[in-house]
């Protein structure tokens, strides 16, 4: 299958399968104007709320999706320019080095429900409260694993304190 895919998409899948050779299982096609891209879907442990973690290609990038968030690399190994490259990244979210922070607005007359920005940050630095999105009434905070899944209210608060000592372990 993996020779069907365009040139750029079948060296980031094979750099990917180099590292997760078990994912072979989850690689699926996708078209993209017309070229042969990939999808990975690899679904998240049970204790966790975040959702599957997707790797695609499309368009000469490489996008990792999970729980609310997305990031484009341009390579999956990393390279001069993107050092750690997308690799990187998903060994953070497994590792649980990096959460995912939603920002949620409810019953805002002029926002509609839903996701208002996510953000991801490292697991040292989860925000206690909400200093960065007006609108947001509540905040998500989605982990591989589920050790730091939560949801809280968290209305806007105007002060951020002076130190890190206002965020959570």
């Amino acid at each position: 299958m993996i020779e069907r895919l365009e040139p750029f998409s079948r060296q980031m899948a094979e750099d990917l399968l180099s590292i997760f050779p078990t994912w072979k299982d989850h690689l699926a096609i996708a078209a993209d104007a017309g070229a042969h891209c990939f999808k990975i879907q690899v679904l998240a442990p049970a204790a966790s709320q975040g959702g599957p973690l997707e790797i695609a290609s499309f368009n000469q990038d490489v996008t990792v999706f999970y729980a609310t968030t997305h990031r484009h690399f341009f390579t999956v190994l990393g390279n001069a320019d993107e050092a750690g490259g997308a690799i990187e990244f998903i060994r953070k979210i497994f590792d649980e080095q990096l959460v995912v922070v939603s920002y949620l607005c409810t019953g805002d007359s002029i926002i509609r429900d839903g996701v208002f920005a996510s953000v991801t940050v490292p697991a040292d630095r989860i925000p206690r409260a909400n200093h960065e999105y007006y609108y947001a009434s509540s905040m998500r905070v989605r982990s591989w694993k589920g050790t730091f899944d939560t949801d809280f209210a968290a209305p806007y608060a105007r002060d951020k304190p002076a130190t890190d000592n206002a965020r959570r372990a």
